[in-house]
């Protein structure tokens, strides 16, 4: 259903730098360097992620273009004449794969393998996205349940790591050798696992994707809602993942308002009072995940990000790309896509391939242009 919502209340109703791989990432640039570096730029096409209301469950996933989309072969193209040629696709588990366990919907897997289509048709690169926050809606007794993966739900671990292992499996067998998929994000934002071991969980994906074979980049996002200013804090000093190719990198997040959550509910007037350095407040909450990766020696994503079209927040977003390109990392900004209104961070045209304010500083070619 399309609907004008902030992102955090869309997303509570369910919503290294070492060599050069494949144009997605490289190592942290000079500044002379950076001056003659194309910038790599990406953005998330929201919509198949939709439509997750309070009774949404494996057994109540909506309905296709009313509740959630995939968006359209012309958005994919609009944003390919952009130059923003990577695009994170969010999308929901249970709609992929109804059964934990189970074989992976075709209609649903054929909506998702259209869209790919379309980005190679235009020389674009998915990240698969399945935005789920480490849980899985079941249905249990008729009611539709949030479960944490590895979790006890009344008495009983409902999803396990193995599910999700399981669903990883299914999924990389049809994508591993389709060149428009760059990346697999293992889930969206995990949080609040209780007694969970996320570091455990997401190795166990790891495991399942490469034991097929498959050498695509993963991309395991940090606890917590992936922030990038406590990613040390939050996930400990060590990168945690064992993977036989290296393949494996860490994905943050990062939004510039005073509670981190994208809402940006005050405004930039009070958000300066409380902060006399707001300009470079994106670059520096970005600082220790850049930290965290160069210590690490592991690729890193910065798979959210976005700010509302005020031209301060725009100073705001320009002094964090600049952050985001000397240290040679790829950032997805959040969002576009068909339904979302006048969403404020939405960089989604509107009719006759009109820009948004935010997508110009998002494609500028040059530091300070």
């Amino acid at each position: 259903m399309k609907a004008d919502i902030s992102r955090r209340r869309f997303l509570a109703t369910g919503v290294a730098m070492g060599a050069a791989c494949g144009g997605l990432f490289s190592e942290g640039l000079s500044e002379s360097r950076l001056a003659k570096k194309p910038r790599r730029r990406g953005v998330s096409l929201s919509g198949a992620e939709f439509g997750v209301r309070p009774d949404f469950s494996n057994r109540n996933l909506g309905q296709f273009g009313k509740d959630y989309t995939y968006n359209s072969e012309k958005t994919v193209a609009y944003f390919a004449r952009q130059g923003v040629k990577h695009l994170r696709v969010p999308f929901r588990w249970e709609r992929m794969q109804p059964s934990l366990g189970g074989e992976l919907d075709a209609t649903e897997l054929g909506r998702l393998r259209e869209f790919v289509g379309w980005a190679r048709k235009h020389d674009c690169r998915v990240i698969l996205d399945p935005h789920n926050y480490g849980r899985y809606a079941l249905e249990i007794d008729g009611k539709a349940k949030d479960c944490v993966i590895d979790e006890s739900v009344e008495g009983h671990v409902r999803v396990t790591r193995d599910h999700f292992a399981d669903f990883w499996l299914r999924l990389s067998a049809v994508f591993a050798d389709e060149p428009a998929v760059e990346a697999y994000g293992l889930v969206n934002e995990p949080h609040d696992m209780g007694s969970s071991d996320w570091k455990a969980i997401s190795q166990a994906a790891v495991d399942a994707i490469r034991s097929r074979g498959d050498g695509k980049w993963i991309f395991v996002p940090g606890e917590s809602w992936s922030n990038s200013d406590r990613f040390r804090e939050i996930n400990g000093p060590k990168a945690w993942v064992r993977d036989p190719l290296g393949r494996t990198g860490y994905e943050a997040h990062c939004y510039f308002d005073h509670d981190y959550s994208g809402r940006y509910e005050k405004s930039y007037d009070e958000e300066l009072k409380r902060d006399p350095e707001l300009e470079q407040r994106g670059a520096k909450r970005i600082g220790q995940f850049v930290e965290w990766c160069q210590t690490n020696k592991v690729r890193g994503l910065l798979g959210e990000f976005g700010v509302p079209p005020d031209p301060r927040w725009l100073q705001v977003l320009r002094n964090f790309l600049q952050a985001l390109d000397r240290a040679g990392l790829l950032g997805c900004y959040w969002a576009a896509g068909e339904w979302w209104g006048r969403y404020p961070l939405s960089i989604q045209p509107e009719g006759a391939d009109k820009g948004q304010p935010q997508l110009e500083v998002l494609v500028a070619e040059r530091d300070g242009h």
